[in-house]
Order: structure tokens, then C-alpha cells, then sequence
């Protein structure tokens, strides 16, 4: 995000009354280049990027992470998979 864009951001945020706007334009760029399971390359700038790629946000940790759509898509099927045997044995 170039200054340009970070300013205009700020603006809108601040006609909003947008605190939260803000955080989340901070936390964009506080985010990591890589995907955290197969580390291929994330581009900031590219908005197709930021609409695709999932972003995981731990307040508890204060932490946040981000990965692929093919990473994401198959952590999910794997949940899909593991989740109805999980619900038939109950908690163990």
C-alpha cells in the first residue's frame, strides 16, 4: 500500500468515524508475504490477492495469518472429512 493510498484510507476512515477501519488497513500491512502452510508469495498491492487469500485473525494472541485459496481449500476439506467421524465418537 503506497502513501497515497494508506492517506486516502486515513481519510475515509476518519469521515467514517472508522477506528476500526483503520486497524484493519494496519493489520493488512502487519501481514506476512508468504502463506503459512506452502510459504508462496503474497502481494500486498494486488488486490486480487487480498480478495482470494483467507487471512486468519487470533485476538487472544494478537496475532494473524494468511494462506493460498488452495491451502485453504484443502484445510477445509480436511475438516469436512474429519468432522462428521468426530461427531459420530463424541468428545474423547
Amino acid at each position: 500500500m503506497n502513501r497515497a493510498q494508506r492517506r486516502e484510507a486515513k481519510k475515509f476512515a476518519k469521515k467514517s468515524g472508522g477506528s476500526e477501519l483503520e486497524e484493519k488497513l494496519a493489520m493488512v500491512s502487519s501481514l506476512d508475504d508468504k502463506c503459512r502452510a506452502c510459504h508462496k508469495d503474497f502481494d500486498k498491492n494486488n488486490i486480487d490477492m487480498i480478495s482470494e487469500w483467507m487471512v486468519v485473525v487470533r485476538n487472544d494472541k494478537n496475532e494473524s495469518h494468511i494462506y493460498c485459496p488452495e491451502c485453504w481449500d484443502f484445510a477445509q476439506k480436511m475438516i469436512e472429512e474429519e468432522t462428521p467421524e468426530a461427531m459420530q465418537n463424541g468428545p474423547k
